[in-house]
């Protein structure tokens, strides 16, 4: 084995990018380290989910900074904590010469080849008029690829929490939100195949809302956990 020197730490494969914001973070949310079962290292962006409705050169520069800061720590892979962060998935990939994924859409190519290119992805996301087509075509979708999208926005206590700022969390009606979401897109989208979750809040629920919904049910964990085998896979021998 070669391990190569000049760094202060090690150990660490999978890089998280977090905003400066202080909304309360769960076990299955990205923001949370207990989320996974193997280390992550965080580095906070200042800023927040607005900064990414329109984008600037300023949040895009802060973004990359932050993959390149996590980069010279031996990060070798890096996820946004935010998926609106999905509006600069090809120039930070690039720019960073890592492996990064802004946000759990970029799994929309690979979920509609795994639901046989028919039927709908559905799509939950924080606020469905802030998430722009924009957004969604830099992560890889096609026109030929059916989305439904579903916003949170009217769910009191996500509002509350999460586009509001609040701290407070409860835990239970949380999850009712998400599911009266869920519920909301299934009955839109009678040929619903697969879900996934564009907000890094909502992994938490993902279970609750699969059993709810009988699909699969994709997010930025099921993203970060492809990365980490792709760059630290299982020896087996």
């Amino acid at each position: 084995m070669k391990i190569e020197t000049g760094r202060p730490f090690y150990g660490q494969n999978v890089g998280i990018l977090v905003f400066s914001t202080d909304t309360p973070r769960i076990p299955g949310d990205a923001g949370n380290a207990e989320t996974f079962d193997y280390q992550v290292r965080y580095e906070v962006i200042q800023g927040g989910f607005a900064d990414l409705i329109q984008g600037s050169d300023e949040i895009r520069q802060r973004i990359i900074d932050g993959c390149l800061n996590l980069k010279k720590y031996g990060i070798r892979t890096v996820l946004g904590d935010c998926g609106m962060m999905s509006l600069y998935q090809h120039e930070i990939g690039r720019e960073a010469d890592l492996l990064f994924a802004g946000s759990a859409l970029v799994q929309i190519p690979l979920v509609w080849q795994l639901i046989g290119r028919s039927g709908a992805i559905g799509i939950i996301t924080g606020h469905s008029e802030l998430l722009s087509m924009k957004h969604i075509m830099n992560s890889g979708w096609t026109p030929d690829i059916r989305l439904s999208i579903q916003g949170m926005e009217d769910e009191a206590h996500f509002a509350e929490i999460v586009i509001n700022g609040g701290h407070d969390i409860d835990v239970a009606r949380m999850e009712q939100d998400v599911l009266n979401a869920g519920r909301k897109l299934k009955e839109k989208t009678p040929d619903l195949k697969a879900v996934i979750l564009e907000c890094s809040n909502l992994p938490s629920y993902a279970r609750a809302l699969r059993e709810d919904l009988d699909v699969p049910v994709f997010d930025i964990i099921s993203t970060a956990n492809l990365l980490e085998y792709g760059i630290n896979p299982t020896v087996y021998y």
